[in-house]
């Protein structure tokens, strides 16, 4: 049985620093004959981007401790079922994100399992509830302002991505009313060095893109023993940090970047770039962008015949969906089912396996770790929201980390996650 590799995280003050994010310009080390560099599209569109103890009661939990589904407490009256009018005074932690973008419904699942977790220890106290906003919205500000407003909410577990979160900081800080109805925000997986130290009411639960490039860079020399490097970043903050700290790391390591190249969905030359870099003599793709686009990547390399390993940064783990096409591609990751050894990511697996009919995956398991971080704190200082901030802004300092399914949670005074793991995964191993 192979397992992927895990490549210990570093404390962001460790980190390498970064400068101004990477223009949309091309880069390459070096040109030979003939080759001629693909056409890539102009302009710049951004892209809007585990933590408690686990017992043998969590699968039980599923009865009385189920988590209730709430809904916005601007909706329609008429359609609230008479179990939600009953949670409507229950502690809700709210979950930012867009319903409509594949892959997210993990989130959900992963905050209702740890809701029913909560509730299982709450016996016949105030019971936790999980809340959304209105289905049909998708603006990463308009479902902040939801989750905002409505003051049932305790703290939000969100916004995924890095570009959404961004945006809706402001919100959660409501800047507009000088913090009076200001609310936390834990991200399970927004990774931008832009967001460390943003603001005082946003943290994450996983490692920054600099922890995860580094990692990798360190992987691709001393473990693939690649020496010319390809980058094909997604055209947006995530893609463009992460290539500018991979790049760094990786030099300092002895590799040399062949091929540095943004891309934009839907208007990219993908057999042109793969031609490319296979005469350039790039031995490794790495490729910070997302899973739809991974995949073609990932064709067009094969139909040039380009021998290139690929591996994706963490936004690209859906390749595991398709196995049989995808064997042998490695991505990043912050949580692996396949090689968890602690009691409580055993226990996590298994009931989220029960539950759901499938193995969770990182999404799942740091917005569980999200939202159990939440619990704790309104445990201990009560469903106030400036108090569960502050609580927050301690874990790890002057209040004790937690340690989640997806490992030890404590957070620098930037609202860092330190010392997480990162994990290089392959797609088809067990």
């Amino acid at each position: 049985m192979t397992h992927p590799l895990t490549a210990p995280s570093r404390r962001r003050a460790g980190a390498m620093p970064y400068s101004r994010p990477l223009a949309g310009e091309f880069h390459h080390a070096s040109m030979h004959g003939s080759v001629h560099a693909p056409r890539r599209a102009a302009g710049h569109r951004p892209i809007g981007a585990l933590t408690c103890l686990l017992a043998a009661g969590l699968l039980a939990a599923c009865g009385d401790g189920r988590a209730a589904q709430v809904p916005p407490s601007g909706g329609d009256s008429t359609s609230v079922s008479t179990s939600a009018r009953q949670t409507r005074d229950a502690i809700a932690i709210g979950v930012a994100l867009d319903p409509l973008r594949p892959g997210m419904q993990s989130i959900y699942d992963g905050v209702e399992l740890a809701i029913e977790r909560l509730n299982a220890e709450q016996g016949t106290g105030k019971r936790f509830a999980l809340r959304r906003a209105a289905p049909n919205v998708r603006s990463a500000v308009q479902i902040a302002t939801e989750l905002r407003d409505d003051l049932g909410v305790v703290a939000v577990v969100g916004h995924p991505e890095s570009g959404s979160t961004l945006e809706a900081t402001p919100v959660y800080e409501d800047a507009e009313h000088n913090g009076a109805n200001a609310v936390a925000a834990v991200s399970p997986t927004a990774t931008s060095p832009s967001l460390t130290g943003k603001s005082d009411w946003i943290f994450r639960v996983c490692p920054t893109d600099i922890t995860a490039s580094e990692a990798v860079a360190r992987y691709v020399v001393d473990s693939l023993r690649a020496r010319r490097a390809a980058v094909i970043y997604r055209n947006d903050s995530y893609g463009r940090d992460w290539t500018k700290s991979f790049t760094a790391a990786y030099r300092l390591a002895g590799g040399t970047v062949v091929q540095r190249d943004p891309y934009l969905s839907g208007v990219t030359e993908w057999a042109a770039y793969a031609l490319y870099m296979k005469q350039l003599g790039a031995e490794v793709l790495l490729f910070p962008g997302s899973v739809e686009d991974a995949e073609l990547a990932i064709r067009a390399v094969r139909a040039a015949g380009a021998n290139i390993q690929f591996i994706g940064g963490d936004a690209t783990s859906g390749l595991e969906e398709k196995p049989a096409e995808f064997r042998g591609a490695r991505y990043t990751a912050f949580f692996d089912h396949r090689l968890v050894t602690t009691r409580e990511g055993r226990d996590f697996v298994q009931a989220y396996q029960r539950r759901f009919g499938a193995p969770p995956d990182q999404r799942a398991a740091l917005a569980y770790d999200a939202a159990l971080l939440i619990g704790r704190a309104v445990q201990k200082v009560g469903p106030d929201r400036r108090k569960v901030r502050d609580y927050l802004a301690q874990v790890g300092r002057g209040e004790d980390a937690l340690e989640g399914v997806a490992g030890r949670i404590a957070f620098d005074e930037q609202h860092d996650v330190v010392d997480k793991p990162v994990v290089i995964a392959t797609v088809g191993q067990e």
